[in-house]
């Protein structure tokens, strides 16, 4: 647990629903407004509007390629990603992680990690925040 984990895989349903809803929504506009379609070249708003999806894709890919976690003994987390460096104290209990921005920084938010799976290579959590989870795959960094 005490060590450097990198991340491997980063999923996150309400997040892969909205681009599913964005790659329906493209292969549907204008279908219902002929207004619309008389005003504006579809074909091509639909080509601007894959260019952005990938690229936002393309995004997400790269800062989930550049995570990385440490935890150490002295309950200090920092994680580092394309975005900087960031830290906060964690604490232990059963199979949750808790982490407190506050308790380092005297401000920030809590956070709490379900340790759905470890083993000296990889770890695999769940967050769940405002209804919203997130399932992350890690392994170690040696």
């Amino acid at each position: 647990m005490y060590q450097k984990w990198k991340t491997i895989s980063f999923r996150n349903s309400k997040m892969e629903a909205e681009i599913q809803n964005m790659k329906n929504y493209i292969d549907t506009v204008g279908n219902q407004d002929p207004e619309m379609r008389k005003a504006t070249d579809i074909e091509n708003l639909k080509k601007t509007l894959r260019e952005e999806l990938e690229i936002g894709i393309a995004e997400q890919k790269t800062n989930n390629d550049n995570m990385f976690i440490e935890f150490r003994p002295n309950q200090l987390m920092i994680a580092t990603s394309i975005d900087g460096v960031d830290s906060a104290m964690f604490t232990m209990e059963d199979n949750f992680i808790k982490v407190d921005d506050a308790a380092l920084k005297g401000y920030g938010e809590s956070m709490t990690f379900e340790i759905l799976q470890l083993t000296k290579d990889q770890l695999r959590l769940r967050l769940v925040d405002y209804g919203d989870t997130t399932i992350a795959e890690m392994k170690a960094v040696r």
